[in-house]
């Protein structure tokens, strides 16, 4: 008995394992699936990816190729080598999943996917996508059924359908791949960045000090500081503004604005729009070289890709340009950009585990000096630890602008500035504004320790609320015209201690309608500047004046599948606070961000 079952079972295995194929026959079958997944996955994705969306790019395509090309080749010779390790039955089925796999997720990442936003931190509600879940799952394993059903009726069609459709597929998106990179500017990233030079330095007299929290929206910061009684007394001689309205949704154009007054107006395709945008609002204001021009320095910290753009954009502008070579690390570009792939091909339901913050993409780049800045809370407090406050007595006025974090996803900052697990929720993001007013407050405390408190204008505001409409799983909220619209007015905070404040005074409450021009104008003034040239102030402007502002918003339209977008511009005419007065007057067509 037991020897008939063995020989049995020995039939059975020499059965399964059975292959009349010539090496080469199964050597080209394998070799074309194992080409199309790796070309598709390892090295057409995220080059496509970074083409289209060079902005975000914090490190050179001449670096990413090659890497992408020798991780490509590693994992083909594996993938063939385990294929042809195989014979028979498991070498049909293990090609046909590889196919189908790769088939399926060519698919999923050109026709298929939902679109969650872009992905810029902001978290989504996964939750609400498991019906669209359901659906991908269940197209997949047609596809995946398909490819099976082939080889059990027919298995000669079978081979030429995966051997062409595979040569097919690599060689379709190889012509894509060559007419991008043609119609792309691909001039390598310069070697200069803004730098921590001079982060905590300031002057004796006539300092300008902005903290500038990302998406913060004024009631996150009014329920924060109503929450903590304790910071009533730190917050003496500051007035904060009720009705302060910002200029775009984004930190892309919003920061740029703030600081040029030159509006984003262009609807070229983004990359072009925004390269060409970043060109033209430095080239066109004088704000920081008029600033520059008085014999102060002007310190810009920022996120160079979304604020701007090239370092010959702010040449004699400002005064923290790091000349050091910049250095980059492969190992984390090569996983980033594999994760983003990743992203974009997956079936809907594991695209969790493959969603990430664009701004990760910022750990690629280092300089060997240590002093590339980079938005980057807990390292900046704790920068701000060992280093402390310095007064330079060879400085005649310092304007610092520190672009932090904030209310910005994802949350890796406790209440005490200290690094924490990533949180994408509201609890994360009260433990990071708590984390970062009590740095702000400490920071408060050491220009005093210093003397040179009362001779400081210190500002606190944001860029941009929270930007988005409400996202469900059926899109953007929508309205009867199809279109997503602002739910709701976008205040922002703003706090200023102005020099020479009288600190004894609790914080005062001003319902000025004003806007980030008024801002611009302000800080001008506060270095002796004539303001005329930037218009007014927001000190010129009466308590109960009825100001016109405008505000532009990206809009996208609800059907989510033709990816159309348009730049709204709403004109607030009165209180701020009253939605009734935010009228949207215009819709100009865009070419969306594309992930």
């Amino acid at each position: 008995m037991l020897q008939e079952l063995k020989a049995s079972v020995g039939r059975k295995w020499s059965a399964l394992w059975m292959d009349k194929r010539a090496f080469r026959t199964r050597l080209f079958l394998a070799a074309a699936c194992a080409l199309n997944c790796v070309f598709t996955f390892i090295f057409f994705g995220p080059c496509e990816l970074y083409l289209q969306n060079t902005g975000d790019m914090t490190f050179p395509f001449s670096l990413l190729a090659p890497v992408l090309a020798l991780a490509g080749l590693g994992i083909f010779a594996v993938l063939l080598a385990v294929l042809l390790l195989l014979r028979g039955k498991p070498f049909n089925y293990a090609v046909s999943l590889l196919f189908a796999v790769t088939l399926a997720g060519y698919l999923q990442g050109n026709f298929w996917n939902v679109d969650h936003g872009t992905l810029d931190g902001t978290s989504v509600t996964w939750q609400n996508y498991r019906g669209t879940m359901l659906k991908n799952l269940v197209v997949w394993m047609i596809v995946i059924g398909a490819v099976f059903l082939l080889l059990y009726f027919s298995r000669r069609l079978w081979t030429r359908t995966l051997e062409t459709v595979s040569l097919l597929l690599a060689a379709m998106q190889a012509v894509a791949l060559f007419s991008l990179m043609n119609t792309t500017n691909l001039s390598a990233l310069q070697e200069r960045y803004l730098s921590t030079q001079g982060i905590f330095e300031l002057a004796p007299s006539q300092n300008v000090v902005v903290f500038l929290l990302d998406r913060c929206d004024r009631s996150y910061l009014d329920d924060l500081i109503a929450q903590h009684p304790e910071w009533e007394a730190e917050l003496g001689g500051f007035t904060s503004y009720q009705d302060f309205t910002g200029s775009f949704s984004r930190t892309y154009a919003s920061v740029t604005y703030l600081l040029t007054g030159v509006r984003d107006d262009d609807a070229a395709p983004f990359e072009i729009r925004k390269r060409d945008y970043f060109r033209r609002a430095w080239g066109r204001s004088s704000f920081l070289s008029d600033l520059h021009d008085t014999g102060c320095q002007v310190g810009l910290y920022s996120h160079v890709g979304d604020v701007v753009g090239e370092m010959d954009n702010v040449e004699g502008k400002i005064d923290n340009i790091g000349q050091s070579t910049v250095r980059y690390s492969r190992r984390i570009m090569l996983t980033k950009m594999l994760e983003l792939s990743a992203y974009r091909y997956a079936p809907e339901a594991l695209k969790p585990y493959f969603q990430l913050y664009t701004g990760d993409l910022d750990a690629v780049q280092t300089a060997p000096s240590g002093d590339l800045y980079q938005i980057d809370d807990p390292e900046f407090w704790a920068r701000y630890r060992a280093q402390g406050l310095s007064v330079s007595d060879q400085l005649t006025g310092c304007f610092r602008f520190y672009h932090l974090q904030g209310a910005h996803y994802p949350f890796n900052m406790g209440e005490t500035a200290e690094r924490v697990e990533t949180r994408w929720d509201s609890a994360g993001q009260h433990d990071q504004m708590v984390g970062n007013m009590e740095m702000i407050l400490q920071y408060l405390d050491e220009l005093r320790e210093k003397g040179v408190y009362d001779d400081t204008t210190v500002v606190i505001t944001t860029d941009h609320a929270a930007d988005y409409p409400d996202w469900s799983a059926d899109g953007w909220t929508t309205t009867t015209q199809g279109l997503s619209r602002l739910d709701g007015p976008r205040l922002l905070p703003l706090l200023i201690k102005p020099a020479h404040a009288d600190t004894s005074q609790p914080m005062a409450l001003s319902h000025k309608q004003i806007c980030q021009d008024n801002l611009r104008a302000s800080i001008a003034g506060w270095f002796g500047l004539d303001t005329a040239k930037y218009g007014r102030t927001i000190e010129s402007i009466g308590e109960d004046e009825d100001m016109t502002r405008t505000f532009w918003m990206l809009l996208y339209d609800e059907a989510l599948t033709t990816r159309d977008a348009y730049m709204g511009t709403y004109v607030i005419r009165g209180d701020g606070n009253d939605f009734s007065n935010w009228n949207l007057t215009q819709l100009t067509p865009l070419e969306p961000h594309v992930w």
